[in-house]
C-alpha cells in the first residue's frame, strides 16, 4: 500500500491560518486524505483491469479509505493490500527480469499527474476552508 499524506508550498501557513480562524484542520486534512483516496483509486483500478486474470490482486485494491493519524500526522492506504493478495501489484509496476513494469499501473499510484492531482485538490479543499471561515 502506498500512503498518502499532504503538503503543498505554503501548507504550514495554511494550517496556521486555519488554527488562527479556529478551523478544524483535523477534520479538512481527513476530507481531503479521502477525497485524494476517492481521486486515485478508481485510477488504480482502471490501470489493474488488464491484468484481471483470476482477480486476486484486483480484490486487493483498497476501496474504502482508513485514515490514521501518529500525533498531528494524517495519511490514508492506497493501492493494493499486499498481505491480502496485493504483493503481484509489486512485480506489476516494478517488473521482473522477464516482465516489463506496467508503466500506466505505476503512474496511477506515483506517477507525476497523480501526485499533481492530489496537490492540486488538498490545495483547493484547505483554501475553500480558509474563504468558508471568512478570509
Amino acid at each position: 500500500m502506498a500512503k498518502m499524506g499532504l503538503e503543498f508550498d505554503g501548507f504550514d501557513d495554511v494550517i496556521n491560518r486555519l488554527k488562527k480562524m479556529e478551523g478544524d484542520t483535523k477534520k479538512v486534512s481527513e476530507k481531503a486524505l479521502a477525497k485524494t483516496f476517492e481521486l486515485v483509486t478508481p485510477k488504480i483500478q482502471s490501470a489493474m483491469a488488464p491484468h484481471n486474470d483470476r482477480g486476486i490482486t484486483a480484490e486487493s485494491i483498497v476501496t474504502s479509505p482508513h485514515i490514521e493519524w501518529a500525533g498531528s500526522v494524517g495519511s490514508v492506504d492506497i493501492g493494493f493490500d499486499i498481505p491480502n493478495g496485493g504483493l503481484p501489484s509489486v512485480f506489476l509496476m516494478y517488473g521482473t527480469p522477464k516482465m516489463t513494469p506496467d508503466r500506466k499501473l505505476y503512474n496511477a499510484v506515483y506517477g507525476n499527474k497523480t501526485k499533481q492531482l492530489v496537490h492540486d485538490t488538498v490545495e483547493e479543499i484547505f483554501y475553500s476552508e480558509i474563504r468558508r471561515l471568512g478570509i
